[in-house]
């Protein structure tokens, strides 16, 4: 029986929270494997992710990178679902003097990462312990903010609480869904202060940090999904 079959055959409550638990527990969904790939001179960002054939604002966000530009020969990129290193077309700007024309084209080449700055807040205060991205032990989907055990979780926009409760690995967990398919996901709390079905405010309390499930130290693992994908949440927050 296929999920959307199975969530249809169970009462709405059921259904949504197994919708939610697919959005969780399909941790890997983003990353189905990949490769790490040595920038060679001249090969820029968007030429690399051609070559691979993968979209060059996924590459952006697992690798943590804001500004194509800082990308250097000698760097080594993760690219999700590529199964082998592949060659990449340098970039070669004319031999004639540099003319509008070759900045131009070199400039397309450059503006493709969308960032919405702004678009969540930042749940709690702290230092980021763990970033977003590949890791040799699988994907990270998500980062990690550390925290004194018992500070305020709040709310990274508006939306509704589609699950609080407990989940293995995450401990106590809380996911809010926001508008344009967004969840949050907000784990390892302490105690969780909101239920299924509430409706949150940007900023309202609805956790406590904690150390909770697999976790060796009071912290909040924080995630942005869009669907079941995950975001890099430091493209979203200001």
């Amino acid at each position: 029986m296929s999920f959307r079959i199975l969530a249809k055959t169970m009462r709405p409550e059921r259904g949504f929270l197994c919708v939610v638990l697919v959005i969780v527990l399909l941790s890997g969904c983003a990353s189905s494997g990949g490769v790490y790939h040595t920038v060679g001179e001249g090969e820029t960002l968007w030429r690399i992710s051609h070559a691979y054939g993968v979209n060059i604002q996924d590459v952006a966000e697992i690798n943590n990178i804001d500004d194509p530009a800082k990308v250097r020969a000698g760097q080594r990129i993760f690219i999700p679902g590529a199964r082998k290193a592949r060659k990449v077309t340098p970039y070669k700007p004319s031999r004639k003097l540099p003319s509008v024309k070759d900045g131009e084209e070199a400039g397309k080449e450059e503006t493709k990462i969308v960032k919405e700055k702004g678009r969540f807040s930042w749940p709690v205060k702290g230092e980021m312990i763990s970033p977003f991205g590949a890791r040799e032990d699988g994907m990270h989907a998500g980062i990690d903010i550390k925290a004194r055990e018992g500070t305020p979780v709040i709310a990274s926009s508006d939306g509704d609480v589609a699950y609080s409760g407990g989940m293995a690995g995450y401990g106590n967990v809380i996911i809010l869904k926001h508008p344009g398919n967004y969840f949050t996901v907000y784990a390892h709390n302490e105690k969780n202060l909101v239920k299924i079905r509430d409706n949150v405010k940007r900023g309202e309390e609805i956790a406590l940090v904690g150390k909770s499930g697999n976790a060796t130290t009071a912290h909040l693992h924080f995630e942005i999904r869009q669907g079941r994908k995950p975001r890099n949440p430091l493209f979203f927050l200001p």
